[in-house]
């Protein structure tokens, strides 16, 4: 009886499992990248990329110039909120849009400043929007126009500000996911990578003028609680927030030694981030503790780093350079963006639960005044193959 039950099982799973759901890959339009811009009278632009397989699977190198023959179409639909755009983009296209293969999305600068809690609804309730993908705001342009530029190094336009991304030290496809996470919690803003669309600085082969596009990683967009942008964090900013968070993967840092005369590269594959709370009657105050282990990539000083003296002066160079960049950048978004991008109110509700029922109503401008020091543990594990640079002659070298 057993037997005979596990064998109609068997069956019935194969029946439900198999059938005439399934859409042929000819029948399907494959979304790579989604772009969402906003016009003045407040109606969304829709833009996206098509992979095309045929194209695809016969294109030998990277992606090219644009368009079909380069193995991706682009599109683009205006509707009355991003569901109608898509909608009504669906309406150009000869097979069904297929968005659970979308690698990243896009938001004109536009948009952001007015606002994505539409956006933001619709991507999180559809099931076709994977929490992973990757989501950037474009610092002074649209979406449309960012995915209309070829990039080279890339079969599809859309995969380059990721790789990018990941290549710099940000986290690996979870901006979706992370931004979510912090504009649903209290203590902390939310915020996303952004690019810029720049000169390539040569014509390739798709200019003759010389000012072919590309574009580049730029920092990151700040959000406030109404999930409007509020301003921008630059390339080094943005690393310091994820050394803060605790969410930095790899950095290289270069700082002048005084001892020296020169400077070295540090480059960091092991960073941790501690912050604490220390509130006393109406005073909020803030010790972050950042620490890093690496190696020595470059040394342009006069300093023999197989000496432990020398290694220590180039400790302090990083730590001390390292504080005060990391404050400097705490400084700015208390200051000029009075929100917490941070998660300091984050580590408040850790250790301060019953305070934190008051804060959490009022804590950004709590933020905003609250005092914070920064202080830095770095460590050289290692300094490459040689002590002195080898270009220095003997009576240059310090031991």
């Amino acid at each position: 009886m057993i037997k005979f039950f596990l064998v109609f099982l068997l069956f019935f799973c194969m029946g439900v499992t198999t059938g005439c759901d399934r859409r042929e890959m000819n029948d399907i339009a494959i979304v790579l990248g989604w772009g969402m811009d906003q016009k003045d009278d407040g109606k969304y632009v829709a833009s996206a990329q098509f992979a095309i397989p045929s194209k695809l699977a016969n294109s030998a190198g990277g992606g090219g110039g644009g368009g079909a023959e380069d193995g991706y179409l682009l599109e683009t639909a205006t509707g009355k909120n991003p569901t109608d755009a898509a909608q009504n983009m669906q309406l150009k296209l000869s097979r069904t849009i297929f968005a659970s293969h979308r690698k990243l999305i896009v938001l004109g600068e536009d948009v952001a400043k007015n606002g994505i809690t539409n956006i933001i609804d619709e991507y999180s309730r559809n099931p076709d929007v994977r929490l992973r993908t990757d989501v950037f705001v474009v610092k002074g342009a649209k979406a449309a126009d960012f995915l209309s530029i070829p990039y080279k190094l890339e079969k599809i336009p859309a995969l380059g500000p990721i790789k990018i991304h990941e290549s710099v030290g940000g986290t690996e496809s979870a901006t979706f996911k992370e931004f979510l996470q912090d504009a649903s919690s209290d203590g902390i803003n939310p915020s996303l990578p952004t690019i810029e669309i720049v000169n390539s600085g040569s014509s390739g082969n798709n200019s003759s003028s010389g000012n072919a596009k590309t574009f580049k990683i730029t920092g990151r967009a700040l959000f406030d609680n109404n999930l409007k942008m509020v301003g921008y964090l630059t390339p080094s900013e943005a690393k310091d927030r994820f050394f803060i968070k605790g969410e930095l993967k790899k950095n290289v840092f270069t700082v002048n030694v005084p001892e020296g005369d020169g400077n070295i590269s540090f480059d960091g594959r092991k960073y941790k981030s501690k912050i604490k709370p220390v509130i006393k009657g109406e005073n909020i105050n803030f010790i972050v503790s950042l620490s890093a282990k690496g190696m020595i990539r470059e040394n342009n000083t006069n300093l023999d780093l197989k000496s432990s003296k020398n290694i220590a002066f180039i400790e302090t160079a990083l730590q001390k350079q390292i504080a005060k960049e990391v404050s400097a950048t705490i400084s700015h978004v208390q200051k000029d963006f009075g929100i917490d991008v941070f998660g300091f109110g984050q580590a408040v509700h850790r250790k301060y639960p019953k305070k934190w029922r008051t804060l959490k109503r009022n804590w950004n401008a709590d933020f905003s005044e609250a005092k914070v020091t920064v202080k830095a543990d770095i460590t050289v594990e290692a300094v490459g193959a040689t002590g002195p640079s080898l270009q220095l002659k003997e009576s240059r070298i310090k031991k």
